[in-house]
């Protein structure tokens, strides 16, 4: 993965064959081109549980119009997100039997496993 800068708060992310932006709002002096890097983080923890719930309605011949939406919850003394809630909707008439097998699918999303751990994060000079 490579991070460089696009011109005023934009960052670019080069990762395996894509290009992902980022900017920051018109707040934070950026020119909100892309979303932020919270919003990525956010979609991040998002996709991966959509991706276990459509692969469940796949898998179980279930109507795709299910989606899921997601609310954080700021700490706002110390500035991070403690707290996220995802909340899966279903359509009208999905099988009753079905629902909380779809709850327990959303949670094996890899990102949420990832963000329970602690992580050792260094941050270095490349000693080139």
């Amino acid at each position: 993965m490579k991070i460089t800068f696009a011109g005023n708060k934009k960052v670019k992310v080069h990762v395996k064959d894509f290009d992902i932006m980022t900017d920051q709002t018109k707040e934070h002096g950026g020119d909100y081109s892309a979303p932020t890097p919270i919003d990525l983080f956010l979609a991040s923890l998002g996709s991966c549980s959509g991706v276990f719930v459509l692969n469940f309605l796949k898998q179980h011949n279930l109507p795709e119009t299910v989606y899921l939406t997601l609310e954080p919850e700021w700490n706002i003394s110390e500035y991070v997100i403690d707290k996220i809630k995802v909340f899966i909707h279903l359509p009208p008439g999905f099988p009753e039997k079905y629902e909380n097998a779809l709850v327990e699918v959303a949670k094996r999303c890899l990102v949420a496993r990832h963000v329970k751990i602690r992580h050792e994060i260094s941050v270095v000079r490349d000693p080139e």
